[in-house]
């Protein structure tokens, strides 16, 4: 009997449970898909260092799904409280037929067995299938290919979606149980009777509260520019702290005068059925602030994170043939204290002592030297140009106080002529720049266009009137030349050595030959220990292969959280506000029938409702974007210590993502609203 009449609930209130349902769906799905990345690499051509890069993936979406897990229980358990609000009246009439509060209690564990089982099939049969796609983005992310197509399923990631859903639903359970068992009949009977109270009743306070919203929020402005989100010192907690006290005064007061402000406007007030609409709102606004503000900081947080985490993904995805001219650079450091100008080092020879010819690897190569000038620091060329460097403060104080690395004219026109690129020449007096940083390129064009005069070695030198773009050697996965000083020979012979670069271009197919020289030098040269580290002739080895299997690789574990985080986050936002919008309109019935009563018509009542809903939903998204718009900022400064970041493509994703999941919602409560007062109004 109580399974005939919970289906029957079900089926009858199908139009109610469409969000709450699609919503469990889709958190299920993209629980799956994100939980079965590691059953991909089944399909793709992969290595070892893919595949430990897959498998870091796969650590880091486990971890971060038990944070997704708690976050879509909640949501689920505050649309399922929304649901219960919503029929209290029909519960109520249970208990006066003869019911008690544990019958009621069953038939509500019941509907709620029936929707979840429903929903996590029907998200697992999605997630099954959009898994497959999934598999080919990878590849196209990882820049491999398919050994063919197979129909993966992952079991493990099956298994923990279905656990994971079960303890959420039985939760739901637990708390419906507790609801009823709390609550009286004639409470569950007059629950749409009730009208909540404004909490902010005076005009006044209101207005306090609103610029003291106002000044909170723009202190936190204030402390995270400074911060730079560098590091998490008191500056950037004053930042989460004054931000979201300033986010929750603002919602808190904005209903208090909201509504008084509008109503001045005596002619914009009393058109058409403004006067409905904007009452409306004020009321939930009034009841909703404490949702409104954690919704507005989720909104931040998923537009923050598809921004960033897309934009530093393209970042990492691009330059990478200009970052890495050579197949591979070994690189050997020397310490700063010690002051030799000429340092004999052939890593040629030392490889050859070990039993490694390169002559069976390599095809063209060069040896050439970096080095430091303590005394010449950066705080020259920053004077008075320091607003070309978009930096926070911290960050400049910084750089003043490092050097530049300093190349000689010989050794830079050899790892030219190697790339078989132009040369360079310079006067006796005179330096050039070479740059391929993205974010310094302004400072260094302003360098060499006053021609700023440096004194290195006894010497004056002028610099040359353009700067070079070009990179000398492979050193990272993106072009990091900060600004390197290109000097005449004789100058470069009297500053100590930084660094000694053996610069190779490989014979044959570079991957294969890269991978055979890279387990080669593994080998001989372990370097387990800092002992054995400092006995080796060079420290670093930069393959080229092995850069862009790494950069591909660690530019999709950011996509891919970023996607998880921000996907998941929207759709908690947007459900939450559709099923208040959803509930709200249900209680409204009577009164959109008393608009039909004194004369409205029905594109008049759709107009309004449509109005409501777009505010409501509009409400939070904007001061998210207010607040995403500072933090992205910031944020992008952050990134940009790695390169120059295309902010335009992270703000395409955020707002692809914002119009089709927020949008999506924002439609089918439409839609679902002007069933409901359709259906009940026949």
């Amino acid at each position: 009997m109580y399974s005939k009449l919970a289906f029957g609930n079900v089926k009858k209130s199908m139009k109610d449970f469409t969000v709450y349902f699609l919503t469990l769906t889709f958190g299920v799905c993209l629980f799956y898909v994100f939980n079965s990345i590691g059953s991909q690499e089944a399909m793709l051509k992969i290595n070892e260092s893919q595949k430990s890069i897959i498998e870091m993936l796969q650590m880091a979406i486990s971890s971060l799904s038990v944070f997704i897990a708690v976050i879509l229980g909640f949501l689920v358990i505050y649309a399922n409280r929304f649901l219960i609000k919503r029929r209290k009246k029909e519960l109520g009439l249970y208990l006066c037929l003869g019911m008690d509060k544990r019958q009621v209690s069953k038939v509500l564990i019941i509907e709620t067995l029936f929707i979840g089982v429903f929903a996590l099939a029907a998200g697992l049969l999605a997630g099954v299938f959009l898994s497959q796609g999934l598999a080919a983005v990878t590849a196209k992310m990882f820049m491999v290919e398919m050994k063919e197509f197979t129909f993966v399923f992952s079991g493990e990631a099956f298994i923990k979606t279905i656990i994971y859903f079960a303890v959420i639903f039985l939760i739901v359970m637990i708390f419906n149980t507790f609801s009823i068992s709390k609550v009286k009949v004639i409470e569950l009977l007059t629950a749409n009777k009730k009208n909540e109270a404004l909490k902010v009743k005076k005009l006044g306070v209101s207005v306090v509260l609103f610029l003291i919203s106002v000044v909170c929020i723009g202190f936190a402005y204030h402390c995270i520019r400074e911060n730079g989100m560098m590091q998490t010192d008191d500056q950037f907690w004053m930042s989460i702290i004054f931000g979201t006290i300033g986010t929750f005064l603002f919602f808190l007061s904005l209903s208090g005068f909201f509504l008084r402000i509008l109503k001045t406007n005596k002619k914009f007030y009393y058109r058409k059925l403004n006067m409905f609409i904007l009452r409306q709102i004020n009321s939930k606004i009034t009841t909703t602030f404490v949702s409104m503000t954690l919704l507005c900081l989720m909104l931040l947080v998923a537009i923050g994170v598809f921004s960033t985490g897309a934009g530093l993904a393209t970042t990492m995805g691009r330059d990478m043939k200009k970052a890495t001219p050579y197949d591979v650079s070994y690189v050997k450091y020397f310490p700063e204290d010690e002051k030799n100008s000429e340092v004999k080092t052939d890593m040629r020879k030392e490889f050859k002592s070990k039993g490694i010819d390169m002559n069976k690897f390599v095809d063209k190569s060069c040896m050439i030297s970096t080095r430091l000038y303590e005394k010449l620091k950066f705080k020259i060329f920053l004077n008075g140009r320091d607003k070309l460097v978009d930096y926070p403060k911290g960050v400049k104080a910084s750089m003043e106080k490092s050097s530049p690395e300093i190349i000689g004219l010989s050794d830079y026109n050899e790892a030219m002529r190697k790339q078989g690129k132009q040369t360079i020449s310079l006067k006796s007096d005179e330096y050039a720049v070479n740059c391929n940083f993205e974010n310094m390129r302004k400072l260094w064009e302003d360098v060499c266009k006053d021609r700023v005069e440096i004194k290195m070695g006894g010497k004056a030198l002028t610099a040359k009137s353009s700067m070079i773009d070009s990179t000398y050697y492979s050193a990272s996965a993106l072009p990091m030349d900060m600004g390197t000083l290109i000097v005449p020979d004789d100058v470069a012979k009297k500053i100590p050595v930084h660094t000694v670069v053996y610069n190779c271009q490989l014979k044959g197919d570079a991957e294969e030959n890269t991978h055979k020289l890279s387990k080669l030098m593994e080998s001989v040269y372990p370097n387990k220990t800092m002992e054995e580290r400092n006995k080796a002739p060079y420290h670093t080895a930069i393959y080229k292969v092995e850069m862009i299997e790494q950069s591909a690789g660690l530019s999709t574990v950011i996509t891919y959280i970023a996607i998880y985080i921000g996907a998941v986050f929207l759709i908690t936002c947007a459900a939450v506000l559709a099923l208040q919008q959803l509930s709200e309109n249900s209680d409204n019935v009577e009164r959109y029938n008393l608009l039909r009563k004194i004369g409205a018509d029905e594109r008049m009542i759709n107009h309004a409702m449509l109005a409501q809903i777009v505010i409501y939903f509009m409400v939070p998204l904007s001061l998210a974007l207010v607040h995403s718009y500072i933090g992205v900022k910031v944020a992008s400064n952050v990134i940009s210590t790695l390169g120059n970041v295309n902010a335009f493509n992270g703000i395409l994703a955020s707002g692809g993502a914002i119009l089709v999941i927020y949008g999506g919602y924002m439609l089918a409560t439409y839609l679902g609203s002007k069933a409901v007062i359709k259906d009940k109004n026949r």
